[in-house]
């Protein structure tokens, strides 16, 4: 009789509990965005990437390799906004996104910025002035979208289907500028064999902060565990450095 009690319990506990509440019950989504996600062969690598491993392993809830996917920016919002147990990275908070999601961030605030040769000796002290040069983007990629929300003109961009392209016109000077997230200039210019000295940041576009988007059903409490864990990760440590600021150092 209390091996039936005991089964009956446990069905009934593990029938009421919130889904969210389960172990490896997540599906993380992210747009390609260096160096906060990007592929590596089967997996996706980034520093968002490595931060919501960190966070919801503190919180009890560990997210595998497999449980994190790579996809179209438009698909994963919104599956995100959609559907349950989703988590979206790099996620923008804006006055038409907050009812869609519940929020853990800002991660990180990721600078678009416009990167040309230093040779040229370019001048841009205002985003009007943008008009007189030649500007690279990555086709529908974030920096790219960030550029039109603010009101530059998609037609007149030099639209490249990856950086590596665009990138090869700049070092040719096919174009003046190269749009692309502070952060991650370092690594394109290394892994395309361009010298990083050579080139300089000649205009600061936006600055863009970026969330954890969890859907809707998320329970509340989890999303304040996951809060608390990043501010934690986040804090400066006994050398004034931080375990976050490790993890982006890395």
């Amino acid at each position: 009789m209390k091996r039936i009690i005991a089964l009956t319990l446990f069905l009934v506990l593990s029938l009421t509990a919130p889904r969210s509440a389960r172990a490896g019950s997540f599906i993380a989504m992210a747009s390609p965005y260096p160096p906060y996600s990007e592929s590596y062969g089967l997996s996706v690598k980034g520093m968002a990437v490595s931060t919501l491993t960190t966070i919801m392993g503190m919180c009890g809830m560990p997210i595998g390799e497999r449980e994190i996917k790579l996809m179209p920016w438009a698909y994963a919002s919104e599956s995100a906004a959609r559907q349950s147990q989703r988590i979206l990275l790099n996620a923008p908070r804006t006055p038409q996104t907050e009812h869609l999601y519940k929020w853990v961030g800002p991660v990180d605030t990721a600078r678009i910025v416009l990167i040309g040769r230093k040779r040229d000796h370019l001048f841009i002290p205002t985003r009007a002035h943008l008009k007189d040069y030649r500007v690279a983007t990555v086709r529908w990629s974030r920096p790219e979208k960030i550029l039109v929300a603010g009101g530059m003109e998609e037609t007149r961009l030099h639209r490249s289907p990856s950086h590596v392209q665009a990138l090869r016109q700049l070092d040719s000077g096919e174009v003046d500028l190269f749009a692309a997230t502070e952060l991650g200039i370092p690594c394109l210019l290394a892994g395309m064999g361009m010298r990083e000295e050579d080139y300089t940041v000649y205009f600061t576009f936006d600055e863009e902060p970026l969330y954890f988007a969890f859907s809707r059903d998320t329970d509340d409490q989890l999303i304040s565990r996951l809060n608390q864990a990043l501010r934690e990760i986040k804090a400066a440590g006994p050398q004034g450095v931080g375990r976050y600021d490790r993890m982006v150092a890395e």
